[in-house]
């Protein structure tokens, strides 16, 4: 499925000046991707994304890369599940190039988020998923992600 191209799966390194730009610029083509579907960072805000990732804990980001381009991006942090007992991780965002889509790269990703959590003995790992995103949901499914046991909606207050 990957045809002749390489694709490496690689630890992010917010605090290299190259992959910080480059992480900004997934997530930014994320936010503006129809799945995405949310307004730009203000200037103020994406000035604070670096730096306010760098302090959290439990995060993991990783990208995914066709030789020297960065073509996809998952970022996951860290939580504890009180009903398991266990930690847990999140895929909070996950996001491949449209010119790059359809080879692999997201499963790629998620098998590699799989393995960080089985190394942290994580009891389960999390998404969210838009209802419209078909593409999104039968790559999770293939996975062997399915719907939680008792649908939930996912509310939201901003403050």
């Amino acid at each position: 499925m990957m045809n002749d191209r390489q694709i490496d799966i690689v630890d992010a390194d917010l605090t290299d000046p190259r992959q910080a730009e480059e992480f900004l610029r997934l997530i930014a083509a994320y936010m503006a991707d129809p799945m995405g579907g949310v307004p730009a960072w203000s200037d103020g805000q994406r000035s604070r994304v670096i730096n306010e990732l760098q302090k959290q804990p439990g995060l993991l980001v990783l990208f995914a890369k066709d030789g020297s381009e960065y073509v996809g991006v998952v970022t996951c942090f860290m939580a504890f599940s009180t009903f398991l007992a266990m930690p847990m991780l999140n895929i909070h965002d996950i996001y491949v190039e449209p010119t790059h889509r359809g080879l692999g790269i997201g499963k790629k990703l998620i098998e590699e988020v799989d393995a960080r959590a089985k190394e942290k003995d994580c009891g389960k790992i999390t998404l969210e998923v838009r209802k419209d995103n078909l593409s999104a949901r039968g790559l999770y499914k293939s996975q062997g992600y399915s719907e939680a046991p008792h649908s939930m909606f996912f509310w939201t207050k901003y403050l």
